[in-house]
């Protein structure tokens, strides 16, 4: 089986989509999100670290000693944008938005009263890798998969003479993921046609890191129905 390396730089594209309590893709007018208005994806760790065991005998030396294995548990995700977009803050943290009278979505609320442990999404990103030929693709990109996301909330920000970038914080991967290849063609498959993931996701798996020779999908005017046309 051939194996290759790739550098991966710059965010392009992320694709946000609502799921439900179990991972599954929400069915409605406004469950997809595709935006270039993020600056940055922060994702940390989260380790249960090891318990070392170590016994010494009576001459002081060590007789007995295990170093125990770290524990991964997931993802915290800090997602930081440079674009308000009311419906995409909805979908990533439970909150609601705010229409005008002709029903456009103008702005977005945080209620203490909504759950975040009951709201969920998928997140997918996209990136340039630089210097690597492709063979028949739309060029050459990184692809990042969190298939299972608790909700996070809009954190710290701040109103001065600069500008304003708002936040989502403490949005966590969960396990029990239902993704298995993804509802959306993002690989090239047989024929170079773009196709869905060629092997299934795992329940517990957190994250997916890929090459792919398919271009992302072209940013949305807000929040879109699923499945995308």
């Amino acid at each position: 089986m051939a194996q290759s390396s790739f550098p991966l730089v710059r965010g392009r594209t992320m694709r946000v989509t609502q799921l439900d309590a179990c991972g599954v893709p929400i069915t409605g007018d406004e469950s997809v999100n595709v935006s270039e208005g993020f600056v940055s994806v922060g994702l940390t760790a989260e380790i249960n670290e090891a318990e070392e065991i170590e016994v010494k005998n009576a001459n002081g030396k060590t007789c007995v000693r295990d170093p125990g294995c770290p524990e991964f548990k997931g993802y915290t995700a800090e997602i930081v944008f440079c674009d308000v977009d009311p419906c995409l803050y909805a979908m990533m943290t439970g909150q609601s938005t705010i229409a005008n009278e002709a029903g456009d979505v103008v702005g977005f609320k945080m209620n203490t009263d909504v759950n975040a442990c009951d709201k969920a999404f998928a997140l997918e990103v996209w990136a340039g890798v630089p210097g690597v030929a492709c063979a028949g693709g739309e060029g050459a990109f990184g692809y990042v998969l969190l298939p299972f996301m608790q909700a996070g909330v809009v954190g710290d920000f701040t109103i001065e003479n600069a500008a304003v970038s708002f936040t989502i914080s403490g949005a966590k991967s969960k396990d029990g993921n239902t993704w298995d290849v993804g509802p959306y063609d993002v690989v090239l498959g047989a024929g170079s046609t773009p196709a869905k993931l060629a092997e299934p996701l795992e329940p517990n798996d957190h994250l997916a890191v890929l090459y792919t020779e398919v271009a992302p999908p072209a940013a949305t005017d807000g929040c879109v129905a699923f499945p995308l046309a």
